[in-house]
């Protein structure tokens, strides 16, 4: 029988879906074996390959196994896993893209019925299949018309009618069943509901049964051919005669809870309202009400519908671009599990119905594309919250959300969300991509009239780590700006007009909670000295002003990558110098003396610009992008390069240059630098005497070269994914070739090394800014093969402070040396693991 292993950041998504999956195979004797989480009770979340390769030699089976896992790192623990088992066994596995839920349900079943690893693996893939039709296109089921099947086996001809009894429907315990009776039978099985009998679907496919989406009440046929047509239909009657094993139990009333009515103003207590606990806190501040200005949408006819539909696509891909900026930002601040929220939005974004839709109205019908956008985003709006399941209907707010910045950029909005002063945020509601960009330092709390646990708001807020009471009613919104509030975040109340006591007790509470969090991050603003005594600067990757005081918090002993990006992203028309040196003034500030190294701006590639046409590149990656297209418009480029250069004064500025390949390619930036510098020099304006300039060592030929460009440049800063991407050939986000994306390959780590040396020759340093600079097994690496700083995401710091403090750098250096001479990734990984004790 095929086994399956699922891999998974989380240990109990991991055991929840392993359960799942048992549940619907209990009489098989089917492994599931499950590797997930670090094992570290501090930092639980990620993947162990070790433990992954325990896991699968734990399912091994001659026929075959199944390997599911969640995400990214997961995707490349699992193949370094393989690498740890022996060739003859290595070839038994199957590593599946398939959904890890869903993918081990469906694989569970074909499984338990005998199916090859091929078989069972192409019920994994198609597992979305049934969620899809279901949100999609609920009266088409997903089935069609079926044509004589070349598999049938002559033989009799047998059907029957069966009413479905089941009190949730077929839905997918007893759909599991369903498919696992007809599946011991040789003969070609189908079924249809009674009133579309052309409609028919493979009764041994879960994915086809599940997504018919039979509910109580409703009758099927099915239909057998085959030379056991006959026991294979009194099968399943039989199983039917049971609820295909489903006990139905008897329903517990519900506890009575006072609930005000729709059309009251929500739950009060004595001295305020009570909502939804939806992220734990406390807080306590005057109400900043927050009144979105929803975009007028008049419907009127065009006389250009090619023109109107270009611009609604252009407005779509500035959206695009914003959402992925903040998918970045959020990864970046929390985790990228939080960060694929976004993820969602993006499909959005590009579903083909809702684009088919506005086409359709905008070519066909000349409709406006503000109309025909709002008309597609409402269909989709009410078919989500037609959904039965709250965490699926709670998707509509997310569709709303995408809806809402589509039709600002159609109208040349601006969609930001700016607190004048410090307090607790009332609205009505708040959107996902509005809770994602509210800064910490002035959003104090949240109180929303709707809203519950399961939106993404509620997520991202709990993420952020700010206290928020959602559902409130709408009592909220009689609210005046100003009035004193005080939450409770894990309670769901929230005081207004409080007492002097109640306030008092609540601004104890707030002191205490954010205490408790200070502590937790106290240590990480030590400086990292290891226990020979060498300090090592922990600097931050970020993106914003609000990144840059998140990094602070976390402990960062400055920036060491701000990509200059977040200002030209998501935004139909280029940043003017002014409000480029704004921006980066804002953050040089907060700063005060620690290093702020700016990236000149680096687009092109997977960052195209709205208003920066580009001609189409067979591969973008290798093309014309980041400083290649700066140089190729050096008016705009020294619009940056003095915006830079006049907040430099009083600070301490560095200049970084992304995607250097040649020794020319620096010069000429040089040159428009100097040039920059005179333009302001030449208006009046100080500029610092001295601004250290740098580049990234992005490309293999940047490295192999190193001791050229020390001799020209301050400082080095190794991009180790983008260093890694070229090195190994291997592009980012394909996970066909994961397992060629780890930037601790021997390879890349040669690349290193050479800068290293290169820069040590004339006195210069080498930073590190890529992922790898966050990674446990990696900093003593990196250290030893003299490394001077590691710039990495804020939420990195604290660990990797800590990890600093243990070690002996004199001592690292000869681990680094041999890994230096391994073959492989997964050896210096484990190479390293062994020899420092690391988990």
């Amino acid at each position: 029988m095929v086994n399956l292993v699922l891999v998974s950041h989380s240990p109990s998504l991991a055991r929840g879906a392993a359960e799942l999956a048992r549940l619907m195979t209990q009489k098989a004797p089917l492994i599931i074996a499950t590797a997930a989480g670090t094992g570290d009770e501090s930092s639980p979340l990620g993947t162990n390959a070790e433990e992954i390769a325990k896991a699968m030699l734990e399912a091994y089976s001659d026929d075959g196994v199944l390997v599911l896992m969640d995400m990214g790192s997961a995707v490349l623990s699992a193949e370094m896993a393989l690498e740890f088992l022996p060739p003859d066994k290595r070839v038994k596995f199957v590593l599946s893209s398939a959904p890890i839920v869903e993918g081990a349900v469906s694989a569970a079943v074909q499984a338990s019925l005998g199916g090859t690893l091929e078989q069972v693996g192409a019920e994994a893939l198609g597992s979305l299949g049934n969620k899809a039709c279901q949100l999609s296109v609920p009266e088409d089921n997903n089935a069609t018309e079926a044509p004589p099947s070349s598999e049938t086996v002559p033989g009799i001809t047998a059907d029957t009618t069966i009413e479905i009894r089941n009190r949730l429907g077929l839905h997918a315990r007893p759909a599991a069943t369903f498919v696992q009776t007809a599946g011991r039978f040789a003969s070609n099985i189908q079924l249809a509901r009674t009133d579309r009998e052309t409609q028919r679907s493979n009764a041994k496919s879960i994915n086809a049964v599940a997504s018919m989406g039979l509910r109580r009440g409703e009758t099927i046929r099915v239909w057998a051919e085959g030379p056991d047509a006959s026991a294979a239909i009194g099968a399943l009657k039989k199983a039917a005669e049971s609820d295909f094993g489903e006990v139905e139990e008897p329903e517990v009333p519900a506890a009575k809870v006072q609930v005000a009515p729709a059309e009251s103003s929500g739950n009060r207590f004595d001295g305020g309202l009570i909502g939804i606990p939806a992220s734990p806190g406390y807080a306590a501040g005057p109400a900043i009400v927050l009144k979105l200005v929803e975009p007028e949408v008049i419907q009127h006819t065009i006389d250009d519908p090619e023109v109107e539909w270009n611009r609604l696509s252009k407005a779509l891909e500035v959206v695009r671009a914003s959402t992925r900026q903040l998918r970045r930002q959020v990864a970046k601040s929390a985790t990228e599990y939080d960060a694929a929220i976004f993820d969602a939005h993006l499909m959005f974004l590009n579903d083909p119905d809702l684009l088919e839709e506005a086409r359709l109205a905008i070519l066909d019908g000349r409709k406006n594309a503000e109309w025909a956008w709002s008309e597609a985003i409402q269909v989709t709006v009410v078919e989500y919250r037609k959904i039965e399941d709250d965490y699926m209907r709670a998707r509509a707010a997310d569709v709303v959300d995408i809806g809402r910045q589509v039709l600002i950029q159609l109208s040349g909005g601006a969609a930001a969300l700016n607190m004048p002063s410090p307090g607790i945020l009332v609205a009505k509601d708040l959107s996902p991509s509005d809770t994602a960009r509210l800064d910490r330092a002035m959003v104090l709390g949240v109180c929303t009239e709707t809203g519950g646990p399961t939106s993404h708001s509620a997520i991202l807020a709990r993420t952020l780590g700010i206290p928020a009471v959602l559902g409130c009613g709408k009592a909220l919104g009689e609210i005046a700006e100003g009035t004193p509030l005080a939450v409770d975040g894990s309670t769901g109340q929230v005081w207004i007009s409080p007492s002097a006591q109640v306030l008092g007790t609540y601004r104890e509470k707030a002191v205490e909670w954010r205490n408790r969090q200070e502590l937790a991050r106290q240590t990480s603003r030590a400086p990292a000295i290891s226990r020979d005594g060498i300090a090592v600067e922990i600097v931050a990757n970020i993106g914003s002003a609000i990144d840059a005081r998140t990094a602070l918090d976390s402990g960062a002993d400055g920036v060491g990558l701000l990509r200059s990006e977040f200002l030209f992203l998501d935004r139909l028309d280029r940043p003017e110098e002014e409000e480029q040196c704004a921006a980066y003034r804002e953050i040089a500030e907060l700063m005060e003396d620690r290093p702020l190294i700016i990236r000149t701006l680096d687009v092109g590639g997977d960052k195209p610009l709205a208003y920066l046409p580009q001609k189409e590149e067979q591969n973008p990656f290798l093309g014309k992008r980041a400083l290649r297209l700066c140089l190729d418009m050096p008016e705009f480029f020294k619009a940056q390069l003095r915006a830079i250069l006049r907040v430099s004064a009083g600070h301490n500025i560095k200049i970084m240059f992304p995607m250097v390949a040649d020794i020319a390619e620096l010069r000429r930036a040089r040159a428009l630098l100097e040039e920059a510098r005179e333009e302001v020099l030449r208006i009046g304006i100080t500029t610092a005497p001295k601004v250290d300039v740098g580049i990234m060592v992005e490309i293999p030929s940047a490295a192999l070269l190193a001791p050229v460009f020390a001799r020209e440049v301050d400082f080095f800063s190794i991009g180790t994914n983008d260093l890694t991407q070229y090195t190994m050939a291997a592009e980012r986000g394909n996970a066909d070739v994961a397992y060629l994306q780890d930037a601790l390959h021997p390879a890349v780590l040669r690349l290193i090394d050479r800068t290293v040396r290169g820069a040590d020759e004339v006195g210069k340093w080498v930073g590190v800014c890529g992922e790898l600079a966050g990674d446990p097994v990696a900093i003593p690496i990196l250290l030893g093969l003299g490394v001077k700083e590691l710039s990495m995401a804020p939420g990195s710091i604290p660990a990797a402070k800590t990890l600093v403090r243990t070690l002996d750098l004199a001592g690292v250096r000869d681990l680094a040396r041999e890994s230096l001479a391994l073959e492989s990734a997964a050896a210096v990984r484990l190479l390293a693991k062994e020899r420092l004790g690391l988990e």
